[in-house]
Protein backbone atom coordinates (compact mmCIF):
# COMPACT_ATOMS: atom_id res chain seq x y z
CA UNK A 1 0.00 0.00 0.00
CA UNK A 2 0.92 3.89 -1.02
CA UNK A 3 0.92 5.87 2.61
CA UNK A 4 -0.62 9.07 1.18
CA UNK A 5 -0.86 10.41 5.13
CA UNK A 6 1.77 13.02 4.58
CA UNK A 7 1.84 13.39 0.65
CA UNK A 8 0.75 16.67 -1.49
CA UNK A 9 -0.07 16.48 -4.77
CA UNK A 10 1.88 18.64 -7.55
CA UNK A 11 1.02 18.96 -10.71
CA UNK A 12 4.70 18.16 -11.91
CA UNK A 13 5.01 14.76 -9.79
CA UNK A 14 2.83 13.20 -13.00
CA UNK A 15 4.92 14.07 -15.78
CA UNK A 16 8.26 15.57 -14.73
CA UNK A 17 11.56 13.76 -15.82
CA UNK A 18 13.15 14.48 -13.03
CA UNK A 19 10.23 12.70 -10.59
CA UNK A 20 10.68 9.54 -12.71
CA UNK A 21 14.82 9.74 -11.97
CA UNK A 22 14.46 10.12 -8.35
CA UNK A 23 11.23 7.67 -7.46
CA UNK A 24 10.59 5.62 -10.64
CA UNK A 25 6.72 5.83 -11.86
CA UNK A 26 4.96 8.42 -9.53
CA UNK A 27 3.08 6.17 -7.54
CA UNK A 28 2.14 8.43 -4.64
CA UNK A 29 0.82 11.22 -7.12
CA UNK A 30 -0.96 8.49 -9.27
CA UNK A 31 -2.55 6.83 -5.99
CA UNK A 32 -3.30 10.38 -4.87
CA UNK A 33 -5.37 11.13 -8.12
CA UNK A 34 -7.46 7.79 -8.39
CA UNK A 35 -8.52 8.24 -4.87
CA UNK A 36 -9.23 12.34 -4.80
CA UNK A 37 -9.57 13.41 -8.02
CA UNK A 38 -8.91 10.38 -10.79
CA UNK A 39 -10.02 12.84 -13.84
CA UNK A 40 -7.64 16.39 -13.12
CA UNK A 41 -6.67 19.00 -15.38
CA UNK A 42 -3.03 19.67 -14.78
CA UNK A 43 -0.43 22.64 -16.15
CA UNK A 44 3.10 21.44 -15.15
CA UNK A 45 5.51 23.79 -16.35
CA UNK A 46 6.70 23.39 -19.77
CA UNK A 47 3.95 21.40 -20.63
CA UNK A 48 0.79 22.22 -22.27
CA UNK A 49 -2.12 21.47 -19.85
CA UNK A 50 -3.61 18.21 -19.95
CA UNK A 51 -6.22 15.76 -18.78
CA UNK A 52 -4.36 13.32 -15.68
CA UNK A 53 -6.04 9.60 -16.63
CA UNK A 54 -5.63 8.20 -14.12
CA UNK A 55 -8.13 5.21 -14.08
CA UNK A 56 -7.96 1.96 -15.61
CA UNK A 57 -11.28 1.67 -17.03
CA UNK A 58 -11.07 5.82 -17.94
CA UNK A 59 -7.97 4.30 -20.06
CA UNK A 60 -9.96 1.75 -21.95
CA UNK A 61 -12.66 3.76 -22.64
CA UNK A 62 -10.46 6.48 -24.66
CA UNK A 63 -8.62 4.09 -26.28
CA UNK A 64 -11.24 2.60 -27.79
CA UNK A 65 -12.82 5.73 -29.18
CA UNK A 66 -10.13 6.51 -31.64
CA UNK A 67 -12.28 8.44 -33.61
CA UNK A 68 -12.98 10.91 -30.83
CA UNK A 69 -9.16 10.58 -29.15
CA UNK A 70 -6.71 11.71 -31.81
CA UNK A 71 -2.89 10.68 -31.65
CA UNK A 72 -2.62 13.82 -33.28
CA UNK A 73 -1.25 16.38 -33.12
CA UNK A 74 0.27 15.08 -29.69
CA UNK A 75 1.02 11.72 -29.60
CA UNK A 76 3.43 11.95 -26.57
CA UNK A 77 3.76 14.57 -23.77
CA UNK A 78 6.61 16.25 -23.86
CA UNK A 79 8.39 19.76 -22.77
CA UNK A 80 7.55 22.56 -25.27
CA UNK A 81 9.99 25.50 -25.93
CA UNK A 82 8.31 28.43 -23.35
CA UNK A 83 8.42 31.15 -26.17
CA UNK A 84 7.37 31.59 -30.32
CA UNK A 85 10.82 33.01 -30.25
CA UNK A 86 12.76 30.38 -28.20
CA UNK A 87 10.42 27.90 -30.82
CA UNK A 88 12.33 30.01 -33.64
CA UNK A 89 15.62 29.95 -32.08
CA UNK A 90 15.40 25.86 -32.33
CA UNK A 91 14.20 25.48 -36.00
CA UNK A 92 17.08 27.64 -36.74
CA UNK A 93 19.29 25.10 -35.31
CA UNK A 94 17.71 22.59 -36.53
CA UNK A 95 18.40 23.79 -39.53
CA UNK A 96 21.82 24.27 -39.32
CA UNK A 97 22.18 20.75 -38.09
CA UNK A 98 21.13 19.26 -41.10
CA UNK A 99 22.18 21.47 -43.53
CA UNK A 100 24.28 18.45 -45.23
CA UNK A 101 21.13 15.98 -45.65
CA UNK A 102 19.08 17.81 -48.08
CA UNK A 103 16.78 14.56 -48.63
CA UNK A 104 16.01 14.91 -44.71
CA UNK A 105 16.15 19.09 -44.98
CA UNK A 106 13.37 18.45 -47.49
CA UNK A 107 11.48 16.17 -44.93
CA UNK A 108 11.91 19.19 -42.55
CA UNK A 109 10.37 21.72 -44.94
CA UNK A 110 7.33 19.78 -45.21
CA UNK A 111 6.67 18.55 -42.02
CA UNK A 112 5.59 21.78 -40.58
CA UNK A 113 4.75 20.63 -36.69
CA UNK A 114 4.70 17.10 -37.48
CA UNK A 115 8.08 16.78 -37.26
CA UNK A 116 11.07 14.46 -38.51
CA UNK A 117 9.14 11.32 -37.73
CA UNK A 118 5.69 10.44 -38.53
CA UNK A 119 5.29 6.18 -37.52
CA UNK A 120 2.28 4.26 -36.36
CA UNK A 121 2.50 6.33 -32.61
CA UNK A 122 1.53 9.58 -34.88
CA UNK A 123 -0.87 8.29 -37.20
CA UNK A 124 -4.79 8.26 -36.80
CA UNK A 125 -7.14 6.36 -39.01
CA UNK A 126 -6.99 5.94 -41.89
CA UNK A 127 -3.28 5.58 -42.41
CA UNK A 128 -2.83 3.96 -38.67
CA UNK A 129 -4.58 1.22 -40.23
CA UNK A 130 -2.83 0.73 -43.64
CA UNK A 131 0.37 1.38 -42.33
CA UNK A 132 -0.25 -1.26 -39.74
CA UNK A 133 -1.18 -3.88 -42.01
CA UNK A 134 1.76 -3.40 -43.92
CA UNK A 135 3.57 -5.74 -41.57
CA UNK A 136 0.92 -7.07 -39.64
CA UNK A 137 1.60 -11.26 -41.10
CA UNK A 138 4.88 -10.28 -39.30
CA UNK A 139 3.64 -10.11 -36.18
CA UNK A 140 0.96 -12.95 -35.95
CA UNK A 141 1.26 -15.64 -33.66
CA UNK A 142 2.06 -18.07 -36.17
CA UNK A 143 5.18 -16.64 -37.47
CA UNK A 144 6.14 -15.13 -33.76
CA UNK A 145 6.52 -19.16 -32.80
CA UNK A 146 8.89 -19.63 -35.41
CA UNK A 147 10.94 -17.24 -34.19
CA UNK A 148 11.48 -19.45 -30.79
CA UNK A 149 13.80 -21.62 -31.78
CA UNK A 150 16.45 -18.65 -32.87
CA UNK A 151 15.49 -17.12 -29.32
CA UNK A 152 16.44 -20.28 -27.30
CA UNK A 153 19.55 -20.07 -29.23
CA UNK A 154 20.48 -16.46 -28.70
CA UNK A 155 19.85 -16.27 -24.84
CA UNK A 156 21.72 -19.33 -24.40
CA UNK A 157 24.37 -17.76 -25.57
CA UNK A 158 23.87 -14.33 -23.65
CA UNK A 159 23.42 -16.42 -20.40
CA UNK A 160 26.59 -18.69 -20.72
CA UNK A 161 28.53 -15.49 -21.96
CA UNK A 162 26.80 -14.11 -17.90
CA UNK A 163 27.94 -17.47 -16.56
CA UNK A 164 31.66 -16.84 -17.31
CA UNK A 165 33.66 -19.51 -15.71
CA UNK A 166 30.97 -20.17 -13.18
CA UNK A 167 32.65 -17.91 -10.09
CA UNK A 168 30.72 -15.66 -8.77
CA UNK A 169 30.50 -12.49 -11.21
CA UNK A 170 29.53 -8.40 -10.47
CA UNK A 171 27.89 -6.91 -13.45
CA UNK A 172 25.57 -4.23 -14.74
CA UNK A 173 22.74 -6.09 -15.69
CA UNK A 174 20.76 -3.32 -17.74
CA UNK A 175 23.65 -2.30 -19.93
CA UNK A 176 25.17 -5.86 -20.35
CA UNK A 177 22.67 -8.25 -20.33
CA UNK A 178 18.88 -7.25 -20.84
CA UNK A 179 19.68 -5.63 -23.53
CA UNK A 180 21.22 -7.95 -26.01
CA UNK A 181 17.88 -10.57 -26.17
CA UNK A 182 15.54 -8.07 -27.98
CA UNK A 183 17.95 -6.14 -29.48
CA UNK A 184 20.16 -9.07 -30.99
CA UNK A 185 16.33 -10.45 -32.66
CA UNK A 186 15.41 -7.19 -34.04
CA UNK A 187 18.54 -6.35 -35.89
CA UNK A 188 18.73 -9.50 -37.29
CA UNK A 189 14.84 -9.17 -38.28
CA UNK A 190 15.99 -5.92 -39.73
CA UNK A 191 18.46 -7.83 -41.76
CA UNK A 192 21.39 -5.37 -39.58
CA UNK A 193 24.74 -7.19 -39.70
CA UNK A 194 25.80 -7.91 -36.15
CA UNK A 195 28.76 -5.78 -36.68
CA UNK A 196 25.97 -2.65 -36.18
CA UNK A 197 24.45 -4.37 -33.29
CA UNK A 198 25.82 -1.45 -31.31
CA UNK A 199 25.24 1.34 -33.76
CA UNK A 200 21.45 0.39 -33.51
CA UNK A 201 21.75 0.02 -29.97
CA UNK A 202 23.40 3.78 -29.84
CA UNK A 203 20.47 5.22 -31.81
CA UNK A 204 17.92 3.57 -29.87
CA UNK A 205 19.36 4.75 -26.75
CA UNK A 206 19.44 8.61 -27.88
CA UNK A 207 15.85 8.43 -29.34
CA UNK A 208 14.80 7.40 -26.38
CA UNK A 209 16.77 9.67 -23.95
CA UNK A 210 14.18 11.99 -22.82
CA UNK A 211 16.18 14.24 -20.40
CA UNK A 212 18.65 11.84 -18.93
CA UNK A 213 21.96 13.82 -20.21
CA UNK A 214 23.77 10.08 -19.73
CA UNK A 215 21.45 8.82 -22.83
CA UNK A 216 21.83 11.92 -25.11
CA UNK A 217 24.60 12.03 -27.31
CA UNK A 218 25.83 15.13 -25.98
CA UNK A 219 25.16 15.38 -22.49
CA UNK A 220 24.40 18.76 -22.10
CA UNK A 221 22.51 19.43 -25.78
CA UNK A 222 19.10 18.44 -25.80
CA UNK A 223 18.51 19.16 -29.35
CA UNK A 224 21.59 16.33 -30.10
CA UNK A 225 18.27 14.26 -31.05
CA UNK A 226 18.54 15.55 -34.66
CA UNK A 227 21.77 14.42 -34.77
CA UNK A 228 20.74 11.07 -33.90
CA UNK A 229 17.65 11.47 -36.28
CA UNK A 230 19.65 12.34 -39.29
CA UNK A 231 22.30 8.66 -38.47
CA UNK A 232 19.05 7.17 -38.26
CA UNK A 233 18.28 8.38 -41.87
CA UNK A 234 20.91 8.06 -43.36
CA UNK A 235 21.16 4.20 -41.93
CA UNK A 236 18.06 2.89 -42.95
CA UNK A 237 17.99 5.45 -46.46
CA UNK A 238 21.07 3.23 -47.40
CA UNK A 239 19.41 0.01 -46.16
CA UNK A 240 16.54 0.56 -48.14
CA UNK A 241 18.69 1.00 -51.18
CA UNK A 242 20.06 -2.20 -50.58
CA UNK A 243 16.92 -4.45 -49.76
CA UNK A 244 15.37 -2.85 -53.29
CA UNK A 245 17.95 -4.11 -55.49
CA UNK A 246 18.07 -7.65 -53.19
CA UNK A 247 15.75 -8.26 -51.43
CA UNK A 248 14.89 -11.01 -48.80
CA UNK A 249 12.83 -12.58 -46.56
CA UNK A 250 13.57 -10.31 -43.00
CA UNK A 251 11.26 -7.58 -42.18
CA UNK A 252 13.53 -5.16 -43.38
CA UNK A 253 13.25 -6.23 -46.81
CA UNK A 254 9.19 -6.29 -46.25
CA UNK A 255 9.22 -2.77 -44.94
CA UNK A 256 11.79 -1.78 -47.84
CA UNK A 257 9.86 -3.29 -50.69
CA UNK A 258 5.97 -2.56 -48.92
CA UNK A 259 3.67 -0.52 -51.00
CA UNK A 260 0.89 1.21 -49.48
CA UNK A 261 -1.93 2.32 -52.68
CA UNK A 262 0.30 1.04 -54.90
CA UNK A 263 3.02 3.10 -53.94
CA UNK A 264 6.71 3.06 -51.91
CA UNK A 265 6.28 4.32 -48.22
CA UNK A 266 7.30 8.31 -48.44
CA UNK A 267 10.55 8.87 -47.22
CA UNK A 268 9.91 10.30 -43.36
CA UNK A 269 7.29 7.24 -42.97
CA UNK A 270 9.62 4.55 -44.20
CA UNK A 271 12.47 5.61 -42.28
CA UNK A 272 10.16 6.04 -39.27
CA UNK A 273 9.20 2.78 -39.86
CA UNK A 274 12.46 0.92 -39.64
CA UNK A 275 13.13 3.27 -36.31
CA UNK A 276 9.91 2.20 -34.92
CA UNK A 277 10.20 -1.45 -34.94
CA UNK A 278 13.96 -0.87 -34.13
CA UNK A 279 13.56 1.16 -30.71
CA UNK A 280 9.76 -0.22 -29.67
CA UNK A 281 11.36 -3.51 -30.85
CA UNK A 282 13.85 -4.00 -28.01
CA UNK A 283 14.10 -0.41 -25.86
CA UNK A 284 10.79 -1.33 -23.81
CA UNK A 285 10.89 -5.21 -23.63
CA UNK A 286 14.76 -4.58 -21.94
CA UNK A 287 13.42 -1.93 -19.33
CA UNK A 288 10.87 -4.62 -18.34
CA UNK A 289 13.69 -7.96 -18.15
CA UNK A 290 15.67 -5.12 -16.52
CA UNK A 291 12.76 -4.36 -14.08
CA UNK A 292 11.27 -8.44 -13.45
CA UNK A 293 14.90 -8.90 -12.63
CA UNK A 294 14.95 -6.31 -10.25
CA UNK A 295 11.61 -7.03 -8.60
CA UNK A 296 12.74 -11.17 -8.18
CA UNK A 297 14.77 -9.96 -6.28
CA UNK A 298 14.14 -7.67 -3.96
CA UNK A 299 10.86 -10.22 -3.57
CA UNK A 300 13.11 -13.37 -2.60
CA UNK A 301 9.88 -15.09 -1.53
CA UNK A 302 8.82 -14.40 -5.13
CA UNK A 303 12.24 -15.77 -6.70
CA UNK A 304 11.96 -18.58 -4.66
CA UNK A 305 8.47 -19.73 -6.29
CA UNK A 306 9.70 -18.71 -9.63
CA UNK A 307 12.33 -21.30 -9.35
CA UNK A 308 9.69 -23.94 -7.98
CA UNK A 309 7.90 -23.88 -10.90
CA UNK A 310 10.76 -22.65 -14.09
CA UNK A 311 9.05 -25.77 -15.63
CA UNK A 312 5.79 -24.66 -15.43
CA UNK A 313 5.61 -22.69 -19.22
CA UNK A 314 2.00 -21.56 -17.92
CA UNK A 315 3.56 -20.51 -14.56
CA UNK A 316 6.46 -18.53 -16.24
CA UNK A 317 3.95 -16.60 -18.74
CA UNK A 318 1.92 -15.74 -15.45
CA UNK A 319 5.18 -14.63 -13.96
CA UNK A 320 6.38 -12.38 -16.75
CA UNK A 321 3.03 -10.75 -16.77
CA UNK A 322 3.64 -9.56 -13.76
CA UNK A 323 7.06 -7.92 -14.52
CA UNK A 324 5.55 -6.22 -17.14
CA UNK A 325 2.61 -4.79 -15.25
CA UNK A 326 5.05 -4.19 -12.46
CA UNK A 327 7.82 -2.15 -14.69
CA UNK A 328 5.54 -0.38 -17.51
CA UNK A 329 8.02 0.67 -19.44
CA UNK A 330 5.99 2.56 -21.60
CA UNK A 331 4.72 5.49 -18.85
CA UNK A 332 1.73 7.28 -20.91
CA UNK A 333 0.84 8.37 -24.40
CA UNK A 334 -1.47 11.43 -25.08
CA UNK A 335 -4.28 11.91 -27.08
CA UNK A 336 -6.61 14.71 -27.86
CA UNK A 337 -10.43 15.32 -28.31
CA UNK A 338 -11.82 16.02 -31.46
CA UNK A 339 -15.23 16.70 -29.82
CA UNK A 340 -16.77 17.52 -26.24
CA UNK A 341 -17.41 14.58 -24.00
CA UNK A 342 -17.95 14.02 -20.68
CA UNK A 343 -15.94 11.49 -18.36
CA UNK A 344 -16.38 10.67 -14.88
CA UNK A 345 -19.18 13.97 -14.64
CA UNK A 346 -16.56 16.80 -15.81
CA UNK A 347 -16.52 18.14 -19.69
CA UNK A 348 -13.55 17.30 -22.01
CA UNK A 349 -13.31 20.43 -24.35
CA UNK A 350 -12.90 19.84 -28.09
CA UNK A 351 -8.91 20.11 -28.47
CA UNK A 352 -8.10 18.75 -24.92
CA UNK A 353 -5.17 17.05 -24.24
CA UNK A 354 -5.40 14.00 -22.13
CA UNK A 355 -2.60 11.94 -20.98
CA UNK A 356 -3.23 8.49 -20.24
CA UNK A 357 -0.72 7.12 -17.53
CA UNK A 358 -0.36 3.07 -18.01
CA UNK A 359 1.57 2.82 -14.48
CA UNK A 360 -1.34 4.34 -12.74
CA UNK A 361 -3.78 1.72 -14.64
CA UNK A 362 -1.84 -0.97 -14.30
CA UNK A 363 -1.86 -0.37 -10.04
CA UNK A 364 -5.81 0.78 -10.19
CA UNK A 365 -6.92 -0.73 -6.84
CA UNK A 366 -10.50 -1.10 -8.28
CA UNK A 367 -9.09 -3.66 -11.24
CA UNK A 368 -6.31 -5.44 -9.12
CA UNK A 369 -6.28 -7.43 -5.98
CA UNK A 370 -3.53 -5.93 -3.86
CA UNK A 371 -1.24 -4.29 -6.94
CA UNK A 372 1.18 -3.01 -4.57
CA UNK A 373 2.21 -6.78 -4.13
CA UNK A 374 4.15 -8.45 -6.45
CA UNK A 375 2.72 -11.72 -6.81
CA UNK A 376 4.29 -13.81 -9.65
CA UNK A 377 0.78 -15.68 -9.61
CA UNK A 378 -1.35 -13.27 -10.25
CA UNK A 379 -4.66 -13.77 -12.45
CA UNK A 380 -5.98 -12.34 -13.97
CA UNK A 381 -3.82 -9.84 -15.08
CA UNK A 382 -5.48 -7.19 -17.13
CA UNK A 383 -2.67 -4.45 -17.24
CA UNK A 384 -2.45 -2.21 -20.25
CA UNK A 385 1.37 -1.73 -20.61
CA UNK A 386 0.29 -2.61 -24.01
CA UNK A 387 -2.16 -0.18 -24.54
CA UNK A 388 -5.37 -1.77 -25.34
CA UNK A 389 -7.73 -0.43 -28.11
CA UNK A 390 -6.31 -0.13 -32.21
CA UNK A 391 -3.14 1.14 -31.16
CA UNK A 392 -2.60 -1.77 -28.94
CA UNK A 393 1.34 -2.69 -29.29
CA UNK A 394 1.93 -4.36 -32.72
CA UNK A 395 4.91 -6.26 -31.36
CA UNK A 396 3.09 -7.67 -27.54
CA UNK A 397 3.38 -11.14 -28.87
CA UNK A 398 6.79 -10.67 -29.74
CA UNK A 399 7.53 -9.45 -26.30
CA UNK A 400 6.24 -11.90 -24.18
CA UNK A 401 8.02 -14.90 -26.11
CA UNK A 402 11.36 -12.58 -25.38
CA UNK A 403 11.15 -12.46 -22.16
CA UNK A 404 9.56 -15.99 -21.22
CA UNK A 405 12.56 -17.11 -23.16
CA UNK A 406 15.06 -15.62 -21.25
CA UNK A 407 13.63 -15.88 -17.75
CA UNK A 408 12.73 -19.81 -18.40
CA UNK A 409 16.26 -20.04 -19.04
CA UNK A 410 17.93 -17.74 -16.74
CA UNK A 411 16.13 -18.95 -13.68
CA UNK A 412 16.97 -22.22 -13.05
CA UNK A 413 20.52 -21.20 -13.65
CA UNK A 414 20.71 -18.74 -10.89
CA UNK A 415 22.51 -20.07 -8.02
CA UNK A 416 22.89 -17.05 -6.12
CA UNK A 417 21.90 -13.51 -7.05
CA UNK A 418 22.01 -9.89 -4.78
CA UNK A 419 21.99 -6.45 -5.37
CA UNK A 420 25.02 -4.09 -5.41
CA UNK A 421 23.90 -0.60 -4.49
CA UNK A 422 20.49 0.75 -5.49
CA UNK A 423 19.56 0.79 -9.31
CA UNK A 424 19.75 4.16 -11.08
CA UNK A 425 16.46 5.24 -13.35
CA UNK A 426 15.67 7.37 -16.37
CA UNK A 427 15.04 10.96 -16.69
CA UNK A 428 12.50 10.06 -18.51
CA UNK A 429 8.78 9.73 -18.72
CA UNK A 430 7.86 8.27 -21.77
CA UNK A 431 9.46 4.93 -21.82
CA UNK A 432 10.82 4.28 -18.47
CA UNK A 433 13.14 2.26 -16.56
CA UNK A 434 16.37 1.21 -14.96
CA UNK A 435 19.39 2.21 -16.51
CA UNK A 436 21.70 0.32 -14.45
CA UNK A 437 20.91 -2.38 -12.49
CA UNK A 438 24.54 -3.65 -10.57
CA UNK A 439 24.60 -7.32 -9.29
CA UNK A 440 26.20 -9.92 -7.62
CA UNK A 441 25.40 -13.31 -8.48
CA UNK A 442 26.84 -16.98 -9.66
CA UNK A 443 25.12 -19.34 -12.36
CA UNK A 444 25.09 -22.65 -13.47
CA UNK A 445 25.47 -24.27 -16.32
CA UNK A 446 22.72 -24.88 -18.49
Amino acid sequence: MIDLASYEFEDADVIAPEVYAQKGHPHEAFAWLRQNDPLRKVSPDGYTPFWVVSKHADIIEIEKQADKFTNQPRPILMREAATPEMRQEVIAEIFKRLQDAPKLMEVLVSAGEGGLIRSLVQMDAPDHLKYRELVQPWFKPTNIKALETRLNVIIKDILDQMMGDGSEQDIDFAQTVAVYPPLRLITELLGVPQEDEGVILRLTNEIFAGDDPEMRRMADDPLSIFDTIKDIYDYFSALTDRLRENPGEDLASYIANGKIDGEYLPYKELISYYTIVATAGHDTTRNAITGGLHALITHPEQLAQFQAHAHDEDAVKLAVEEMIRWSTPVAQFSRTAQADYELRGKQIKAGDCLGLMYASANFDEEKFDKPFEFNIARKPNHHLAFGTGPHQCLGLLLARLEMRIFFQQLIPRIASIELIGEPDRLKASFVHGLKHLNIRYRLNPA
